[in-house]
Parts: C-alpha cells; structure tokens; sequence
C-alpha cells in the first residue's frame, strides 16, 4: 500500500482486529501486539474498478509469498461507509523494519502503486497496540464475518484513573467467568493520529449483537456490589469522550490466502 502526502481526515473511524487464530489467548510467551492498518476509500464511481485491482493485487501478493497476512473488511452499518479497510497482525517494531525490506525486495509497493493506486481517494496508514493481558478471544472460535467495534476518544490529561479502571473491569470479567465465546472482546488503540481507544467483539450474525441475559453491569454488581462498579465505570468515563460504533464485514475473496 502507498501513503499518499495529503491525507484526508475520517475523524471517529473505528478500526479492529485480525482473527484470532493468529494467536492464542494463552501463551507461554507473550505474543507481539502491533498491528499495521490502512485505512483507504475509492474513488467515486470506481469502486468496480477498485476491488478488481485489490483483488489482482492480492494475487499477485499470495504468489510472491507475502509474509504478512493481509485482512481486508468494510463498512456494514455506521459512518464513513465507503471506506475499506486492511491490516496486518500481529509483529514487533523490529518486524516492521523488516516487512519494509521485504516490501521493496518483493515490489508490493510498485505493484500497488501501478494498479491500485489511480482508483484510491485517500488514504490512513496507522500501527495499534493491542492488549491481549486484559482481553479475552478465545482460541479457534468461529470468527466473524461481523466485527464491532466502539471507539472512544481519549481525554488529554486525564491521567491514569481511566486505564486502571479498564483494567480492573476486564480482569473482573475475566476471573468471574463473564468470558465466553459469545462475550468476547479485545482492546487496542492507535499510536498515530487522534489518541483512540477500541474494543472490538466477533459476531457470526446480527442475531448475535442482541443484549446478553445478563447485562455486564449487574455482572459486575453481583462481583463488586452495585456501589462499587458504578464508581469503576465513572473512573473509566472519566479519561474519555465521544463515542463511535461501527460494525465491519470481512472479505475473505480480497484477503490474504490462508496458510494450511
């Protein structure tokens, strides 16, 4: 993929994560934790033209042996609908040097570049951090192809109250059982660009979204007492701001082939 040098603004753009059989909830070590996301939208009225290329790129990718897992997915329900978006996981700082090396070795970016790039409209290139200490994606659970994802802006400032309280709420959820393969979650954030924080849930259908039986606050109420968790969540509200939703589709014909 290209960076182009004026990038356009999606203020409130939600992003989420690669599938979880990249790694396990438990490890003996702990897995590397960045991801590579672009963010980019086709041009109007070559958006044809545009999955034709991307597709023809994937290809060209898959039989040059690409290292890097590319996931490509777009916007189901929200803002922005005409966005798409890829990204890569999971990689140390010194695997990007690498992928760099690789990338112009194999000419990934000149190939992009001659036969994608002319139907992009702009594009957003981040690296997130992910949290897998706090999150829980249990290993081979059917994933997908719905991916929702909340995005909340970060207060300047705020201190540290809100993360510890992030924190808490998730180690509570996942000692007392609140986990599960419908109760899933992950949580990262952007290290460019607006300070974001995310938490993205696997869904196999809409019918899946509906409100759980039992609501995580009175969850955490009967785990803590109501007093309790109501100051957790305010501690939590209190390092952010605005919030999004957007709920993402994967594309598994315009993904990287999957390794046997």
């Amino acid at each position: 993929m290209r960076k182009v040098s004026v990038v356009l603004s999606l203020v409130g753009m939600a992003t989420l994560t690669l599938p979880s059989f990249l790694w396990a909830e438990h490890h003996e070590e702990a897995p590397p934790t960045l991801s590579d996301v672009w963010l980019m939208e086709p041009k109007a009225g070559m958006e044809d033209e545009f999955f034709a290329a991307v597709a023809a790129d994937k290809k060209f990718r898959d039989d040059a042996g690409d290292s890097r897992q590319w996931d490509v997915y777009t916007v189901e329900m929200g803002d922005h609908m005409g966005v798409v978006q890829f990204r890569a996981c999971c990689f140390d700082w010194a695997g990007q040097d690498a992928y760099d090396v690789e990338t112009k070795e194999k000419g990934f970016s000149d190939h992009w570049n001659e036969n994608v790039h002319q139907f992009v409209d702009h594009y957003h290139h981040h690296l997130q951090q992910m949290d897998f200490e706090n999150s829980h994606w249990p290993e081979g659970q059917e994933e997908g192809p719905l991916f929702g994802v909340t995005t909340w802006k970060v207060k300047g400032g705020s201190g540290p109250a809100s993360s510890d309280a992030r924190k808490k709420l998730s180690q509570l959820a996942i000692e007392g059982g609140w986990g599960s393969d419908s109760n899933n979650w992950l949580w990262h954030w952007s290290l460019s660009g607006a300070p974001d924080l995310m938490l993205v849930s696997s869904y196999e259908n809409f019918a899946a979204m509906a409100d759980p039986e039992q609501s995580f606050m009175d969850f955490l109420s009967e785990e803590i007492g109501a007093e309790e968790a109501a100051e957790l969540f305010k501690a939590f509200n209190s390092g952010l701001g605005e919030s999004d939703y957007t709920v993402w589709r994967h594309q598994p014909e315009l993904s990287s082939a999957r390794a046997d």
